[in-house]
């Protein structure tokens, strides 16, 4: 991210690398028949990783990770960004947005998120009040939007891959 932001300031552009991550069983060695092989990876959670790197658009972060890769590392900070029903999945997932390793646990979200996993209808008025003092944070904007659309709950039902 760091070097990023030099290639930014020196007018290079330089795009955002999103990042996907997913624990699991999967297979791995080399595929394929007598004229080639390939070495991969194959299994459903190399594919939640996949959907969970292609969602960092829409929800306007960088890094996901699902709660499976982070019962690994339980110290790590991370705040809740909610249970994604991803595309083409019948169970939702629940995903985190990794801190920086030297940030402190963002209890103020933490707070307005409870509230929205509770349905609390005080969630409208936390939210609306992290938006003023953050108004560039992508998570806190997506959950007001939801708030104000009338949504409520962590769910979030993504119709796109």
């Amino acid at each position: 991210a760091q070097y990023a932001k030099e290639q930014q300031a020196r007018g290079v552009a330089f795009g955002n690398t999103r990042i996907g991550i997913h624990s699991g069983e999967v297979l791995v060695g080399n595929f394929g028949g007598g004229t080639m092989f390939d070495y991969r990876a194959l299994g459903d959670p190399i594919n939640t990783a996949s959907r969970l790197e292609s969602v960092n658009k829409q929800l306007g972060t960088l890094m996901c990770a699902s709660a499976a890769t982070l019962a690994g590392w339980p110290e790590l900070p991370a705040r809740p960004v909610g249970r994604l029903q991803l595309k083409g999945k019948t169970h939702p997932l629940m995903v985190f947005e990794p801190l920086d390793a030297d940030a402190a646990q963002d209890r103020e979200y933490r707070r307005a998120f409870e509230l929205l996993r509770a349905r609390d209808s005080g969630s409208l008025e936390a939210f609306e009040l992290l938006a003023a003092t953050r108004p560039h944070d992508p998570l806190v904007a997506l959950h007001l939007a939801r708030l104000q659309n009338g949504e409520s709950g962590d769910l979030i039902v993504l119709t796109e891959k």
